[in-house]
């Protein structure tokens, strides 16, 4: 059975969302909408910079706060890096996109810096209609 997810894990004043990508741009697009829908400000992170005219963070390092949560969308051989530098930058709740972006050690090294973590689609907690069913049947709950 999936793990309990609150929706409250997805809310956050500030939003990291690493990988943001210019190949996955109507994705990416999607969840942005979604976090600033709550009032968030989200910075993406690429190290490529700009994605279709969007301002792009290159690195962690660049952001302008301390983002309450981080959304990872990378792949696992870059995630071990990033959650290191999340964690030097103060960051206290990483949502991992899928398990493609992290491997169980991973998660536990998250567990001993004290970082709380989850699984999950923002969509799911964020989105409506068929994310929000999807949601419930992964187990975030309202």
């Amino acid at each position: 059975m999936a793990r309990r997810i609150e929706r409250s894990f997805f809310l956050a004043k500030d939003v990291a969302f690493i990988g943001y990508s210019r190949r996955q741009a109507s994705f990416c697009a999607s969840v942005e909408k979604a976090f600033a829908g709550t009032g968030a400000r989200v910075y993406p992170v690429n190290p490529r910079g700009s994605v279709g005219g969007r301002t792009v963070y290159r690195s962690i390092a660049e952001l302008p706060a301390v983002p309450d949560l981080a959304f990872i969308m990378t792949g696992k051989d870059k995630t071990k890096g990033i959650v290191e530098e999340l964690a030097a930058k103060g960051s206290r709740r990483i949502l991992f996109q899928s398990s493609m972006c992290v491997d169980d050690s991973t998660l536990e090294h998250c567990s001993e810096l004290g970082i709380e973590t989850a699984v999950a689609c923002p969509l799911m907690g964020l989105g409506g209609g068929f994310h929000r069913f999807h949601g419930f049947l992964a187990g975030v709950r309202a």
